[in-house]
This record gives C-alpha cells, structure tokens and sequence, in this order.
C-alpha cells in the first residue's frame, strides 16, 4: 500500500455545504496540502480541528511531490484542498494527483461544491452538453483571440472571470456573442447570490460591478449556426461585430482580420464595410457638431 490521497472539495462560500464525511476526512488524514494555510485555517477553526497543513499553490505544487513520496513510504493519508470548491478545477492540483497515481496511491474524490457547475445548472442553458473553459487570457487581444475559436462551438460554454476583467471580458464577448442568450453568477451559495440573465449584449448593460468582489462564472449559449436558415440575421450579427469593435477603439486592419475570419468573408469585403462604418460614425459626429 502507498497510502490514500483525498481529493476534497469545501464550501465557495457557505459553510453549511460541508458534508459529513469531508468533516471526517480532514480530521482524520495524517497530511493537508492546501492552497492558502490561512484560507483553510478558518475552515479547520470552523471545524475544531487541529492540524498542520502544507501549502501547495501553483507556484510550489510541484515541489510538495515530494510530500508525496514520503507519504507513500510511510502509507500516510493525504487531503488536497483548494480554498473554495474542487481542486483541481482552475486550481492547482494537476501534477499532484497524476504523480500520486504512479505511486500506487488510492484516490478518493469527496463529493462537494464546484462554481461553474452551480452556474450551469442554475443559468437556464442546455446542460447536455457543455465546455468549461476555465479563465480566459489576461490581455485584451488574448481574450478575444481565445473567444473567436469558440464562435462556432455548439456546446454551451462556461467561463471563470476575475472581477477586474469583468468589463473588458464582456465587451470582447458582447462584440462576438451579443446576441445569444447568456448568464452571469455571482456570490454563490452566499447570501446575495445572483443570476443575471439575458443575451450578452443586455447582461452588459445590466451590470454595476463597481464594488462587485470574488469570481463570476459566465455561461454562454452554445452557436445555433447549423439551425438558422435565415441569412439576414447572419449579417446583423457580422455588422454587429464590425460596428462594436470599432466603437470600442479597435484598428481598421485589426477589425476586418477578425471579422474575416470569423465569418468567412473576404477581407477586402468587411475592410469595405469598416470603412463605410468609419465615415458614417464621422457624418454623425459632424451633425452633432452642427
């Protein structure tokens, strides 16, 4: 025997999601690998237990391997925590488990909480079949460069967004998927838990997040491409793309590259349609200023 490693999933924010035997395991394992020791130290307070625990961030995870093979030597018992919800899932966690594995070591899940899950099933949105994509990129041409290969994937899709690229996360996404039905949660499992619904375009418009904390989890409607017969709505949702990135400041050249390749016209084509935009949105301004 090389020992057992927990994989243990805890509260994203409500404590009363603790089951019975995640209390049983985290006082009973002989080894806590946590994200963040103070994170779990008010779990472990909450409980009334008392026990050392050994960080294993992303930064260190492959590090505490060898917290591992001591275990196995000695047949010890090992919990995996993250600070909220399933290790492993946009958390670290990866090489742990795939290391504890060659050494013969027994892997118990423990059933718990998991954000993009609850987001989901509580969104409104076909859960037959979906695509977690965890966190988008941190720059703004990543983000969208990321977004454009998902344009025409049927499966719902499932997003983490940290709170500071909230607004720009959502302009890339309104300017690609305005017009899909989408949803935005918020504060799960806690008291102000929210669920905003809408296609993009109006949960944008919806939102404060000023002042907003913690993760959200966006879901989006999965591409109908293959069921639309009507081509009139393919072009509004080409103009539309064209007309957003320019409002958001985007360059001519930069706009008719992408809107080439995501709807399949020639770049010559959407280069016309941008410039059409450009002198259009010049004519208004000049009214205005008139």
């Amino acid at each position: 025997m090389a020992g057992t490693l927990y994989i243990v999933a805890t509260p994203i924010g409500n404590l009363s999601d603790l089951s019975d035997r995640v209390k049983d395991v985290l006082r009973n394992t002989d080894i806590l690998l946590v994200e963040d020791t103070r994170v779990s130290a008010k779990l472990l307070n909450y409980l009334d237990v008392k026990k050392q625990m050994v960080s294993c961030h992303e930064h260190n995870e492959r590090e505490r391997i060898k917290v591992l093979e001591e275990a196995a030597k000695n047949n010890l018992s090992v919990a995996l925590l993250s600070d909220a919800g399933t290790p492993l899932i946009s958390d670290p966690g990866e090489h742990l488990v795939a290391r504890a594995v060659d050494l013969g070591f027994t892997i118990v899940p423990i059933a718990g909480p998991s954000a993009f899950l609850l987001a989901l099933v509580g969104s409104g949105l076909p859960c037959d079949r979906f695509s977690f994509e965890g966190f988008l990129p941190d720059k703004p041409k990543e983000i969208r460069n990321a977004l454009m290969g998902l344009v025409k994937e049927k499966r719902t899709l499932v997003f983490y967004v940290s709170p500071h690229k909230l607004d720009r996360t959502l302009a890339e996404v309104n300017a690609l998927f305005g017009q899909r039905k989408a949803c935005l949660a918020r504060e799960l499992t806690k008291m102000h838990e929210e669920f905003i619904r809408g296609t993009v375009e109006e949960i944008t418009q919806r939102i404060n997040p000023a002042g907003w904390r913690g993760e959200f989890v966006l879901v989006i409607e999965g591409s109908k491409e293959s069921e639309s017969d009507d081509p009139s709505q393919s072009e509004k949702e080409y103009e539309q793309y064209v007309r957003l990135r320019l409002d958001q400041g985007d360059r001519a050249s930069d706009v008719a590259q992408d809107a080439a390749k995501i709807f399949k016209r020639k770049r010559s084509d959407v280069y016309r349609l941008v410039v059409d935009f450009q002198k259009d949105r010049q004519n208004r301004l000049g009214e205005c200023d008139n």
